[in-house]
């Protein structure tokens, strides 16, 4: 299948998302589309599609006369409520990859297994939060799922004003996430998808907790 070249208005979109990740925009903070423009270098018009593209995906509104707005979802309710749809949708990519997972999708969930022993032994947290996107990139590639591996990415981004970029993890939360990690991954290599769905989602829901705890820690 061909890769598709990013537009214009997708890297303005990405942009706009990492100022948010980056907590330079807030909740509730007005997008000015000249600002936008002048700052990114480019016309309003890739600016104002990227806004319109955001705002299909809930991370801002757009409303007439008031312009587009970071959207504030704050309240724990909408929050529980978004951790739980991702988690059910992390999960049936899990259990998906159990039935269908390739030979060589499989050889990869292994390597990365054993990567996963050596980054814990060493304690490298960046590695290891790298070595986490990259496993669910596998699972979700194994899924053989191509709307629920779009729809998964949807719905992270709509907590994304809600993350921040660095998120220090502490070496107990590092060995819990291992265990939870070998887990869903375990059973996706024994091909049970009972148990992949099961241990995937119970382990989104217990980092999307832990990182709202961390998150209200650090103020």
């Amino acid at each position: 299948m061909k890769r598709r070249v990013p537009t214009l208005a997708s890297k303005i979109q990405s942009l706009v998302l990492d100022e948010i990740r980056q907590g330079q925009l807030v909740p509730g903070m007005h997008l000015e589309e000249l600002e936008l423009a002048e700052r990114y270098q480019v016309s309003r018009t890739p600016v104002r599609e990227a806004l319109r593209q955001l705002d299909a995906l809930g991370v801002v509104k757009i409303t007439p006369r008031q312009g587009a707005i970071v959207v504030d979802h704050s309240t724990a309710d909408h929050q529980r409520e978004t951790l739980e749809v991702i988690a059910d949708l992390e999960a049936s990519a899990a259990r998906y990859a159990a039935s269908r997972r390739t030979p060589a999708q499989r050889s990869e969930l292994l390597k990365l297994s054993e990567r996963a022993r050596h980054i814990l032994a060493t304690d490298d947290h960046a590695a290891f939060d790298a070595l986490n996107l990259e496993l669910h990139q596998l699972i979700h590639m194994a899924a053989a799922n191509a709307l629920l591996t779009e729809t998964i990415a949807n719905m992270r981004l709509r907590i994304v004003p809600y993350t921040r970029a660095e998120l220090m993890s502490s070496r107990d939360s590092l060995e819990i996430s291992y265990r939870e990690h070998e887990m869903f991954l375990n059973a996706v290599l024994r091909g049970d998808t009972e148990l992949a769905y099961h241990s995937m989602r119970a382990h989104v829901l217990r980092t999307g907790v832990m990182d709202e705890d961390l998150l209200d820690e650090m103020g």
